[in-house]
Order: structure tokens, then sequence, then C-alpha cells
């Protein structure tokens, strides 16, 4: 209003003014408008600092709201939320976050997503360590129950070498059970102590002195030590048992190797999964700062802008960030960990056999340790005159200890031939308390391990599923700059895909393997090695087992072998191919009686030799080509179905008219 008035009194001078000069009113006019303008700049000054500070009231009042709904969120993670007096964090420049609150959040970022990586892993682990606990569990207790029943075998059937024979059985079964007991101070797939061919040896050594002790029919309790010595010198040599503690040792030793690799096997994949679970807790120098920087921009940088309820990242953002950070970690053990998982379900299907075809049913074996022992005592007692005799010459007639009043001393009749198979009999009705054989569990294990391949390589793409963690869609979500739609390229889960990754750049050391992955890595394929090891040929699949003939070197899709009958000609069947595989027949099949297989190739590219119907033997009926069936019952259906169409045609034709 001050500057109107003064405007509107310049205007009156000018005008009505004419008592003073020309010069004066022009030089009043000036100055004026000089002083108009000077004023109203100085008034257009003021009114933006008003305006200004109007909003940076407003905008303050706004940040302090904003900042107040996320301020729980911080303070549950013992984080707090910045003064507005210090300057914004760096990484996601908002209003709610310092720098120091931003190296707090990185820090947490790490926390979380370990957690989060030991959360997607722990139904693998869970099943690996349930799986051993199990197995071994009922190794354990049905070696107890097979103990049992041996030494109740010995005191019923063999009462005179019961007391004598305790040590000996107790100490075979105590070897069974160290020997699949795992020392965790040890280094996984390490070897044992324990050698359980060297074990039932000693056992068959310790008993053949308590047999020949019947087949002697000797009054006194036991032989003297140096003749004891002697018979078992000669027991490799005599072989009293025959070939039973051969055949034993052999499958016990095996059956035991492999449940013990089993459950080492175990031990490394819940030890593979636990490292690379804690790899990204760690620092890891400067290699992992820019992936734990794009793991605080897509977790925290959201709530350092105030923002409430849509801040999960998008899909296609969680991909890049992810794969960006996982990468040189995975890339290497996706392979291993799947020729692991590869090798660990061939391993529990042989050893869950009924059949016991490949040798490795651990509960089959313990469970017949009593029937082969009692076995091999009966082989003796039957070979008693050829054993005695051979005894006798190699070590002298028996030296026996003193009769004196010992404790042990059960028996001294000998028991009637006869009564040993009643009393077999009578231990094994009276005796057939097994625990259940956990084949139930193992089938449950092998539908749930089969899912776990390809775990490493579709990690990122796991975790980026979980709708707690990251949007299913890349719409209405945060996409590192602000909640919309995510537009930038999703880029491919391999290594060499890395320096296409709009939100996590490789490191320098991206080509070269991390040590402790490159470990990992090693323990996975050695376990491969060894299950396929211990299996040989007979523990893989079909498809592995199945050799072809030295003559099926086609290419294309023709060069695999084509089974004919009689019926071929007939059927008129016919393929596609090269035409140079082998054709097998059954007059002349492969690998039959050491004859050759007859190889025809028909007008294929290959180099074999040309089929001649004129030499064809009575045995080798002469085939028609198959191009020539081709041709003709294309030919005749050709023939038919346009005879067919015809006559449609000439029917309707007619109805018609």
């Amino acid at each position: 209003s001050v500057v109107f008035a003064q405007w509107r009194k310049c205007v009156h001078r000018v005008r009505f003014s004419n008592s003073t000069s020309r010069f004066k009113k022009s030089k009043m006019f000036r100055f004026n408008v000089n002083g108009f303008v000077l004023i109203s700049f100085c008034f257009c000054v003021a009114m933006s600092r008003v305006a200004e500070n109007s909003r940076v009231k407003r905008t303050l009042q706004q940040d302090l709201s904003t900042c107040a709904n996320v301020k729980p969120f911080f303070e549950m993670r013992n984080i707090s939320v910045q003064s507005f007096d210090r300057p914004k964090g760096v990484v996601c420049g908002g209003q709610c976050c310092s720098g120091e609150t931003e190296a707090a959040l990185k820090m947490q970022g790490q926390k979380d997503f370990s957690a989060l990586l030991r959360h997607n892993s722990r139904s693998i682990q869970g099943l690996l360590n349930s799986t051993a606990t199990t197995l071994q569990s009922h190794v354990t207790a049905l070696s107890n129950q097979s103990e049992n029943k041996t030494h109740l075998l010995f005191s019923q059937i063999y009462q005179q070498m019961s007391i004598l024979s305790k040590e000996p059985i107790s100490m075979l079964y105590r070897d069974i059970l160290q020997y699949i007991q795992l020392n965790s101070s040890q280094n996984l797939l390490s070897t044992t102590d324990v050698d359980v061919k060297t074990s039932v040896t000693r056992f068959f050594t310790e008993l053949f002195p308590l047999v020949y002790h019947q087949i002697a029919k000797a009054l006194a309790p036991d032989f003297s030590p140096d003749y004891k010595v002697c018979l078992k010198e000669i027991i490799k040599e005599i072989q009293p048992f025959g070939d039973i503690p051969r055949q034993l040792s052999q499958s016990l030793s095996k059956s035991l190797e492999a449940t013990r690799l089993l459950l080492q096997a175990f031990d490394i994949g819940i030890e593979v999964l636990n490292t690379t679970d804690t790899l990204l807790t760690e620092d890891g120098g400067k290699g992992n700062v820019e992936c734990h920087h794009a793991l605080m921009k897509m977790t925290y940088c959201p709530k350092c802008l105030g923002l409430v309820g849509k801040e999960k990242p998008c899909s296609g953002y969680c991909l890049n960030v992810l794969r960006g950070c996982l990468t040189k970690y995975v890339a290497e053990l996706d392979s291993p960990w799947n020729s692991y998982v590869e090798a660990i379900e061939r391993l529990v299907i042989a050893i869950k056999q009924h059949n016991n075809e490949v040798g490795v049913n651990v509960d089959l074996v313990i469970r017949g340790l009593d029937t082969r022992i009692s076995e091999a005592i009966m082989y003796a007692m039957e070979k008693e005159h050829e054993i005695d005799v051979r005894v006798k010459r190699a070590c002298g007639p028996a030296k026996l200890l003193e009769v004196t009043e010992d404790p042990r001393v059960i028996a001294t009749s000998t028991i009637p031939p006869n009564s040993v198979g009643n009393g077999s009999k009578r231990v094994a009705s009276n005796f057939r308390i097994f625990p259940a054989s956990p084949v139930n569990q193992l089938q449950q294990f092998l539908v749930s391990i089969a899912k776990s391949k390809g775990f490493y390589g579709n990690l990122a793409d796991s975790l980026c599923r979980d709708e707690s963690y990251a949007e299913p869609k890349d719409i209405h979500c945060w996409n590192g700059e602000r909640i919309g739609e995510y537009t930038k390229t999703v880029v491919d889960s391999g290594i060499s895909m890395q320096k296409y990754n709009p939100e996590v750049k490789p490191s320098i050391d991206l080509q070269h393997l991390d040590p402790r992955i490159a470990n990992l890595a090693d323990k996975l394929r050695h376990v491969h090695q060894m299950i396929i090891a211990a299996l040989g040929a007979a523990g893989l699949p079909e498809s592995d087992n199945f050799m072809q003939s030295d003559s099926a070197d086609g290419s294309g899709s023709g060069g695999g072998p084509d089974i004919l009958d009689d019926t071929d000609d007939a059927d008129g069947r016919s393929g596609s191919g090269s035409g140079n595989g082998p054709i097998v027949t059954p007059n002349n099949p492969v690998n039959s009686g050491g004859g050759q297989t007859r190889v025809v190739n028909y007008n294929g590219s290959g180099t074999g030799r040309k089929h001649d119907p004129q030499h064809a033997t009575p045995q080798e009926p002469a085939e028609v080509p198959r191009n020539d069936i081709n041709e003709n019952s294309g030919s005749k259906r050709y023939c038919d179905f346009t005879l067919t169409a015809y006559a449609i045609s000439l029917v309707v034709s007619l109805t018609r008219y």
C-alpha cells in the first residue's frame, strides 16, 4: 500500500504540477520510477524468503511426521533415527538416515540376509541331520539286539562255549558300533582305526579253540595257553569254518563302509550349507562392499525415505541384487552339489534294497550275524573228524588245563548233535524282536533330497520368490529410487553375465575362485567319487550301465539301435534319421553267444555294409528297405484317402440332387 500511494503521488505531480519547469518534471519522474523499481525488488525478495521459510517449516513438520512413522522400525533394531541438524547419508539420501545410521543399517542388512540364507537352507540341513540320526540310531539298536541274540544263542545252544565266548562276541559288536561313530575332531571322510575284516577274523580266531574244545570232547574247561596259541596259528591253514568267515567279513565290511560313507556325506552336506550361509556375514574386504551397499539400499533405503507400506523390492530388482551378490559364491557349487545329491540318492537306494544286490544293506547283514556264526560252528562240527586229525598233526594231542573249581565251568557233558538244530529253531522263534527297518524314512528322504538339485543355481530365485522378502511383480514396488515400476534389464545368473548387472558391478577378482568355495566344491566332488567307487557298476542306474555296440556310431536322431521283429514289415512302421544306426534283430542280438551284431544301413549317410537281400541266410530273413515301406505305405494311404473323399462328395451331391 505504501508503494502504491507513492506511485499515485508521483503520477499526480507529473500531470497536474505546472508551477515547475519541464526539466524538473522529467527529473522528478525518473527519480520516482527508480525508487519504485527498488522498492518492488525488495518486496519480492522479502516475500520469497517468507515463502521459503513457510515451505521449510511445512517440510520439516512433514519429515518429522514421516520419520516418526518409521521410528519403531529402527528402534526394534536398536538403530536411532537421525536428528535433522545432521547431514543425510550418501547411499540412500533419505531424511531419516545419517551416514552413521546407514553404516549401522549396512551391518544389519548383512545379518538379516545371512538369516534369510540359513532359513532357506534349514530344511535341507534338517533333512540331512534327521536322516543321519535315524540311520545311526537304527544301526546302533540293531547291533545291540543282534549282540544279545548271539549271546542267547551261545547260552542256549553252545552252553560249554557260553562264558568264554562273551568277550569275543562283545569285541566284535563293539568294533561294529565304533566303526559307524563319527569323531567330530577328525576330518570328514577320514578313515577309522577299526578294520571290520580284521575284527571278524579275530572273532573266529578266538572262537576256534572253543569249538575244537567241543570237538575234542575235553573234560577240562579249557586248553592250555600254549595249545590255544597253536590252534589260533593254524586256523588259516585248516580253515575249520570253511569260507564263512571270509564271506561274513566281506559283507559286513562293505555294508558298514557304505553306512559310514553315507553318514559322512550327510555331515559334509551340512558343513557346505553352513559355510555358504555365513560367507556374506563376513566383511570379505573390498570385494563385498558394493554388494553390502546394494543389499542395504534394497532393504532399508525405503525406511530412510520414510516410506511405509509397499516398500518391498521389485522382483527384478531383487534378482539383480542377489545374483550380483551370490554368483561368485554359488556358481562353482551348483554342479558339485547336484553330483553330490545324485551320489547320495544312489547310495540310499542301494542300502535300502531288500535283495542286497549291491551288498551294502547293513540291516540284512547285521540281522543275520548270529545265523552266520551258528552256520560256521555247525560247519566245524560236521567236519570234526577231519579237523581233529589236522589239528593233532599240527599241534599234537590236546593239552588241557588242570581241573580246578572254576566258576566258569557250566557243564562238562557234550551236547547231542541233533539238539543243535532244534535249539537254533527255538532261539529263532523266541528272539525275533529287531527294530523296524527305516525304509519309509529313507524313501521320504529320497523324495525330499531330489528337490534340492539346483539349490545353489536357483538360490537367488528362491529367495526373491518369498513374498515376505520381495514383491512377486515389478509394479508398485521399491525399484531402488522410488515406489514404482522396475524397468532395468534382469541379467541371467551366469557368472559371465554379471558384468551387465545394473545393480551390483562384479569385483575385479570375480574370475578368481574363493579358496573357501573351492574347498567346499572339492569336498562335494570327493563324496561323489567315493560313493561311485564304493558302489561300482552295480550301483549305477541302467542308463549309465548300458553299453552300446561298437557299431553304434551313427549321427543324428537315427544313430540309436532299432529292434526289429518278424512283424515289422507287416506293421509298416517308419522312422526318421540319418539311417546309419545299427539295426539289431532277435536272431542276432547284441552280446549274445559271442556272435557278431548285424548292422544294416538303409540308404543312409554312414559307412556300414549295404544290405543285400539275395545273401540273406535262413535264420536271417531279408528285410525290405524302410524307404520303400514308407513310400508304398504313404502312397496306399494317400490313394485310400482320395477314394474315400471322392465317394463322400459323390454321396453328398446325389443327396442334394
